[in-house]
Formats: structure tokens, C-alpha cells, sequence
């Protein structure tokens, strides 16, 4: 038989052709495998939606992910795919279809968080959270890798609440980055009460001071200043449609008023040190700065200023008394 086959090799004169999906040599005309050869692998990480494969593919999507729970680390094909096909790239057949589709269901759906339904709900509700603040997905995974770092090295027994938890991760995350998420402890606080769950900038803080201790000193950012906020007040200011109308009044133009405001502001923060400021609220004092920074300008132009105490109430949501006691501050240490 091998005489035979060695024969046949040495009489197929046709050109050969080589089948990726076996990795032989075949005869073009008479389909004789002359040679098997060893294909290397292909590995795909994007979708092809044609059906001329000349390889056998391996389809993977994403596996286990920081800020969310997935199972084993891999799918059925891809995540959201629902059509199935075989290693040459053909449909498979209908019952097999049915099958496939009801073991992707099950195990995405219920093998993905078996016995981390906690875990489970938190990733979620972190990830609603970060949406509604707009925040970048490096907080986003900053704060996921802080709350997997606590329930490691803590007890369950320690951990009364993983809201308040995932809440206190967000807003460590958050001040980590500074002036890149200006977003106040108050502001997480009303996200989460909006979505049903109580949280307060008190409990918040209060987790803190429970977790430190045990997990030792991960938290090592600074408390915020005013000159996070200057940025974010500043954007707000320009898109209000009453800022708008009086900079149109007064003919202003928009964009050198606010590159005015961003330069004054950190200027008159310069000259008034951290001691000096003493426990006054950043947010606030960075909108009173704004509001001192265009007093300045009016007086140069000699009109009227285009921000009002209650303008900037609005815009900052903070209370007019306090932008006027804050500007009473700035006054006296920093106009003469």
C-alpha cells in the first residue's frame, strides 16, 4: 500500500495546493494529498462577519474585567453574538443553534456571578455612577481596584455596607485625580440618593476613618483645593445662557472672558496661601474667587460686572451668602 501511495506521489505532475483548513498539499486536479504542512494558528480579536474563511479561527472577547464581574473570563463566541458557526466559518445546524444559544444564556446570564451577587449589584451600580458623573473609565477602574483591594483584606463581618463602601471608593478615586474629576463629595452623595440607595458625604467620610486602619495607608491623597475646581466653574459660568446674554451686552468676547477668568482666578489663589484660606470650603471659595476676578475686570472696564452673586448661586448651585461671606474674605487679604 505504501509502494502504491509513494507511486501515485511521484506520478501527480499537476501543481499542488494547499487546504489551510486541514494543512495539507492537495493535487488541484485529481485531489490527492501529496504532504501534510503545519499551519501556525491564527488568533482574532476583532469580529469577521464574511463567510470566505481560509483558516480556522479563534474567536475570544475580554475576560475577567476590574470593574465588573465576568465569570470564568470568556464567552460563547463573542458576548452579544447569537448566531454560531463551526471552525471553517459554516453555520451550524439549527438544532445545534438552539443548543449553543441556550448554553450561552446560561452561562452568561447565571454562571457569571454565581455566589458574587454582591459583587455583582456594586459593579453595576459603580458603573451607573460613573456614567451619571461622567467620569473616565481610569477612575473608574481606580475605584473598582480600591473596593477589591478592601473585601481581600477585610472581613465580611467589618464591612456593614457595600454602598457606602463603593461610594467612599469613588470619591478616593476621584480625589486622586485632582483637578481631572472636579467633583465634590456632596455631588457623589445625591448621585447615589437619586438611585434609591442613602448615602450622605457624612457616611462617606465615616467609612473612611472605619477602613484605614485595616487596610493600612492606600489612601494617601491630599485634601482638595480650590484650584481643582477653577476649570469646571469657569465651563459651567460660559455655558450658562444668562452669562451668555450679558457678555452679548456688554460685548465681550466669550472665549478671551474666559481665558481672563481661568488666568485671574489663579493668580488672586496664588497670592491667598493654604493657611491663610484656613477650613473655608474649596468649592465655594473657588466660585467666590471667579466672582472677585470679574469685579476686577469691571472696575478695569469700567461697566458693570458680568457675574452676580446670584447668578453664580445658580450656575454653582451654592448659596448667595456664601459666595458674599467668601468674597468678604478675599477682599480683605486680597484687594487693597
Amino acid at each position: 500500500m505504501e509502494k502504491e501511495c509513494t507511486e501515485l506521489k511521484t506520478e501527480c505532475t499537476h501543481e499542488p495546493i494547499l487546504d489551510e483548513v486541514r494543512g495539507e498539499y492537495i493535487c488541484s486536479r485529481c485531489g490527492l494529498v501529496i504532504e501534510k504542512q503545519y499551519v501556525v494558528p491564527s488568533y482574532q480579536m476583532n469580529e469577521n462577519n464574511t463567510n470566505n474563511f481560509n483558516s480556522s479561527k479563534h474567536y475570544v472577547a475580554l475576560g475577567k474585567r476590574l470593574n465588573m464581574v465576568d465569570g470564568l473570563g470568556s464567552f460563547i463566541d463573542y458576548q452579544y453574538n447569537s448566531r454560531f458557526s463551526d471552525a471553517s466559518g459554516k453555520s451550524l445546524s439549527a438544532n445545534k443553534q438552539v443548543l449553543y444559544k441556550r448554553l450561552k444564556y446560561f452561562y452568561d446570564i447565571r454562571s457569571r456571578y454565581v455566589n458574587q451577587e454582591t459583587d455583582y449589584n456594586i459593579f453595576n451600580l459603580l458603573n451607573r455612577v460613573v456614567n451619571h458623573l461622567k467620569l473616565s473609565d481610569n477612575i473608574r477602574d481606580r475605584a473598582a481596584y480600591f473596593y477589591n483591594k478592601i473585601t481581600s483584606e477585610v472581613s465580611k463581618e467589618d464591612i456593614t455596607n457595600h454602598i457606602i463602601l463603593i461610594a467612599m471608593c469613588i470619591f478616593i478615586a476621584i480625589r486622586e485625580y485632582k483637578h481631572n474629576a472636579p467633583i465634590t463629595i456632596q455631588e457623589i452623595a445625591e448621585i447615589f440618593e437619586n438611585l434609591g440607595h442613602r448615602v450622605s458625604p457624612r457616611t462617606i467620610i465615616r467609612e473612611i476613618q472605619k477602613v484605614k486602619p485595616i487596610v493600612g495607608d492606600i489612601f494617601t491623597t491630599k485634601t482638595r483645593k480650590s484650584e481643582d475646581y477653577i476649570n469646571r466653574i469657569v465651563s459651567k459660568v460660559i455655558n450658562s445662557n444668562k452669562v451668555l446674554d450679558r457678555l452679548f451686552k456688554y460685548k465681550e468676547e466669550v472665549n478671551n472672558y474666559k481665558i481672563y477668568l481661568q488666568k485671574k482666578s489663579y493668580e488672586i489663589l496664588e497670592d491667598i496661601k493654604l493657611k491663610i484660606r484656613g477650613g473655608r470650603n474649596p468649592y465655594i471659595f473657588a466660585v467666590a474667587i471667579l466672582y472677585t476676578g470679574d469685579q476686577l475686570l469691571s472696575k478695569i472696564k469700567n461697566r458693570r460686572a458680568i457675574l452676580t452673586q446670584k447668578i453664580l448661586s445658580e450656575v454653582c448651585d451654592c448659596a448667595e451668602y456664601s459666595i458674599r461671606d467668601h468674597y468678604k474674605f478675599i477682599k480683605e487679604n486680597y484687594i487693597r
